[in-house]
């Protein structure tokens, strides 16, 4: 199990002498959502990094952010015809408002256009492997982070799970002797509200088994039940597991809610309540798995 939480690092130089730093932070998201942030002249390569982090990730939201530093002397050209025009549009514009003419080097060097790479072609292939390499170097240190934190998840998970299971175990024994329960409460009741009237046993019967159907939670406490086997089995398995547990998580607050309508008994009514807070910090836990 993994965690869709996590951070990894990686640095080394291309063989043109560029320093490459990449950084991989993930967090959670229902699907898998990728934010790469890397230079114009990588842009090329953006594809590949996807392929490259679909090996590792299959879903969270993961920012991926390509850091490049070129060697000093190679990094930049001065486009001197490009200053030219723009101190002469902006003595125009000055002359014409009354503003001060004169432009400093440092406002030269900000302009767009003035200051540029010198190189602006596609990256060959020695470089584009050796950038993917350390791409992947930062998504190994990344998957190691989110594979110690899914085992917290798993830990906690299991102690959810544990609960859960004492808890339906408990609303199952609930269940026996409830028509017996339930004919003593009404002979009770119709004693005190018609104390001179001859009790129908006929006539209760057929009340018992009205009101036990009512609240019979068999089917609920099965099939919850089923899906606690279910969970147990995906916490053993290898692979992306979130979205399932995900679903079961749905289907065992679905079951509990509709136990809770039926319930009618003080000591039910309080496991069931126990039960609706374990599959909330249950749904909790599983936000976070991948």
């Amino acid at each position: 199990m993994k965690s869709m939480t996590g951070f990894g690092r990686a640095n080394a130089a291309l063989p043109d002498g560029t320093d490459v730093t990449v950084l991989a932070r993930g967090v959670n998201h229902r699907f898998l959502d990728l934010a790469i942030k890397l230079r114009d002249e990588y842009a090329s390569l953006e594809p590949s990094l996807r392929r490259v982090v679909g090996e590792t990730v299959a879903r969270g939201h993961l920012d991926l952010l390509v850091r490049t530093t070129r060697p000093a002397g190679r990094t930049a050209a001065f486009d001197e015809q490009a200053a030219f025009r723009y101190v002469g549009l902006w003595t125009e514009a000055a002359a014409r408002h009354g503003l001060p003419a004169e432009l400093s080097a440092r406002d030269l060097l900000t302009l767009p256009g003035v200051v540029r790479s010198e190189e602006t072609g596609d990256v060959d292939e020695a470089n584009a492997e050796a950038l993917l390499a350390v791409v992947r170097a930062a998504l190994r240190a990344f998957d190691e982070t989110r594979a110690r934190e899914g085992e917290s998840l798993k830990a906690a998970l299991e102690a959810i799970l544990a609960r859960m299971e004492s808890g339906i175990a408990k609303l199952d024994a609930e269940r026996t002797g409830l028509s017996e329960r339930l004919a003593e409460v009404l002979r009770q009741r119709i004693a005190k509200l018609a104390a001179q009237v001859p009790l129908d046993e006929q006539r209760l019967a057929q009340e018992v088994a009205l009101i036990a159907d009512r609240s019979d939670i068999s089917e609920e406490v099965d099939r919850f039940k089923a899906h606690l086997v279910e969970v147990r089995r995906l916490l053993t398995a290898s692979g992306p597991i979130g979205k399932r547990l995900d679903h079961l998580s749905q289907e065992l607050h679905r079951e509990v809610n509709t136990s809770g309508a039926k319930v009618r008994e003080i000591g039910a009514t309080r496991v069931i309540l126990d039960l609706k807070s374990d599959v909330e910090a249950f749904k909790e836990q599983v936000q976070n798995v991948e």
